[in-house]
């Protein structure tokens, strides 16, 4: 009797025991059961290489497609977007061991995009064409200015004026072709714009960059845009070969290119292809998004064409007209 008192006694104490035990973990599930698996929702991420081939306005253009893309990311659930930062060589070098995103955000020294994007249907942008395809569209966009303190820009000459020539953009080429000629000094973005400060020049050629150094110095200038050129476009691709991918990706591309999203573009000073952004609010950049640039240089040019083009620009710029055909064989 006594070992049957023991052996129940026992098997009540388990039995407390697992009770216990099972309350314990359906009380606090988030302290014992492992983290729950992806919803059903959940479609895989999307890679977004992002390369600022130019300078831009202020703040970060990377930082601007990551606030975008969460924004995406809670309108679209289990679907994510990835972005990482590249320079045009670590993205020329990471391609060719292999590895391509499903999108490219690019401008500048970016050719090779060409070999990775995929046609646009119902986009059209001729400098990212080829042939009768679009492979790119732009979806932010900064432009060339003359700025001064105390000129009417009547007498703008190469006695009196800097040309700003900041990383990636064709600053002389834009001067070249708005009809300036002569020795213009060709300095450093910095340079240039502390040189006007400082008054060694009345006049400056810079870029939508320029607008934020001033402010920032609260120094007071006046800006005349510049129409006839433009080739600061960030344009973005879509490089994904299969079709689901590929059809998450446009939709990525068509909020990017909202008038909501686009009209945020002067929290980062840069300008919209396709929407006023700084309408009403007067100063440098509202002039600027109403000068729509006569044309613009190919997307996807190499190398070799944007260094020839650098140097034809630089020869019509000192006056040899001869080339100035040459000059617009290149433009779009």
């Amino acid at each position: 009797m006594r070992a049957k008192k023991k052996w129940l006694t026992a098997a009540l104490s388990f039995l407390l025991a697992a009770l216990a035990a099972f309350c314990f973990i359906f009380a606090y599930p988030a302290l014992t059961r492992p983290k729950a698996a992806p919803s059903a929702g959940y479609r895989g991420v999307l890679r977004l290489w992002h390369i600022d081939g130019f300078e831009g306005g202020k703040g970060s253009r990377a930082s601007f497609l990551q606030r975008e893309a969460r924004s995406f990311e809670e309108k679209n659930e289990g679907l994510l977007v990835m972005i990482t930062v590249h320079t045009p060589e670590s993205a020329r070098i990471a391609i060719e061991g292999g590895s391509v995103p499903d999108m490219l955000s690019f401008s500048g020294e970016c050719g090779f995009a060409a070999d990775i994007a995929r046609p646009l249907e119902k986009y059209e942008c001729a400098a990212a064409s080829l042939g009768s395809k679009t492979y790119a569209v732009p979806w932010c966009r900064g432009g060339y200015m003359l700025f001064t303190a105390d000129g009417d820009f009547s007498d703008v000459s190469a006695e009196n004026t800097v040309i700003s020539e900041g990383k990636g953009g064709f600053a002389v080429a834009a001067a070249a072709l708005e009809g300036l000629r002569g020795d213009f000094a060709v300095l450093p973005s910095v340079q240039a714009y502390t040189a006007l400060i400082g008054g060694k020049y009345k006049y400056m050629l810079g870029t939508q960059r320029d607008v934020q150094r001033f402010a920032t110095r609260q120094f007071s200038i006046q800006a005349k845009p510049l129409g006839q050129f433009c080739d600061l476009w960030q344009y973005i691709a879509v490089c994904a070969g299969d079709a689901q991918t590929y059809n998450a990706c446009l939709d990525f591309v068509s909020l990017l290119l909202s008038p909501k999203v686009q009209s945020g573009l002067s929290a980062i000073g840069m300008l919209s292809p396709y929407f006023s952004v700084y309408k009403g609010e007067g100063g440098a950049l509202a002039a600027l998004e109403e000068v729509s640039p006569a044309c613009s240089f190919p997307a996807f040019a190499d190398i070799s064409a944007r260094q020839t083009f650098a140097e034809l620009a630089a020869q019509v710029l000192k006056g040899d007209e001869n080339g100035a055909k040459n000059l617009r064989n290149y433009l779009v």
